[in-house]
């Protein structure tokens, strides 16, 4: 009690929450992939995500396009491919996290889409930091949205952003409570990515989710 103005002091009460999250290493083949053949494999991590009682489930960066030869360096863009995540997060009613590349106008975006257990798209993140190879077709984004998904705030980062502390920091400042890093990389080394990683969460008290490529 404050005997000055005679009220009780106000406590901030915390409470836990069990957020079951699926983190996806997506499987790398020798031979060239297809769109096609990702789309496939995507749904099938997304079912198996859904039969272990995950919440969200987050797929690795360009999910849609690893692997896929490519003559001219210039992305693949599919306005079919929103629809189909969209229905695969409805099917399975779990959150996923796609990212993929988009399009608006002549702009090109490398983009993590949100798509609701009901199959809603609520949210996306635009990679802010394209890689160099990246730059001379990929759009940077401007933003850095907190999505809301009732029972938890998310926040996403994709693959080259991890090498900026400042990007974290306004995730957790605006009240991210578990940020995602899907990424395709390798390096330069696993121990320095472990160790960015780490410090991210470590600095802003988050949790961070990775998901990336595994085999070759």
């Amino acid at each position: 009690m404050n005997e000055e103005t005679g009220t009780a002091p106000s406590f901030v009460h915390y409470y836990m929450r069990k957020i079951r999250i699926a983190s996806v290493s997506y499987l790398m083949e020798d031979s060239p992939h297809t769109v096609e053949f990702n789309l496939n494999r995507a749904a099938k991590y997304i079912e198996d995500a859904s039969t272990a009682a995950a919440q969200i489930v987050c797929l690795p960066e360009t999910v849609t396009t690893n692997g896929v030869p490519n003559s001219n360096g210039k992305p693949e863009v599919s306005d079919t491919w929103t629809s189909f995540f969209q229905e695969q997060a409805r099917k399975h009613s779990i959150v996923v996290i796609a990212p993929f590349f988009v399009s608006e106008g002549k702009a090109i975006y490398n983009q993590a889409s949100v798509f609701s257990a009901s199959g809603s798209l609520v949210g996306h993140y635009r990679k802010v930091q394209p890689t160099g190879s990246e730059a001379r077709w990929v759009t940077p984004g401007r933003d850095f949205p907190i999505i809301d998904l009732g029972f938890v705030k998310i926040a996403i980062m994709i693959c080259m952003d991890i090498y900026f502390p400042e990007i974290a920091r306004i995730y957790a400042m605006k009240g991210a409570e578990i940020l995602f890093w899907p990424t395709t990389t390798h390096g330069p080394t696993q121990s320095g990515l472990e160790a960015q990683l780490r410090s991210r969460a470590l600095d802003n008290s988050l949790w961070i989710v990775e998901s990336n490529l595994a085999g070759h």
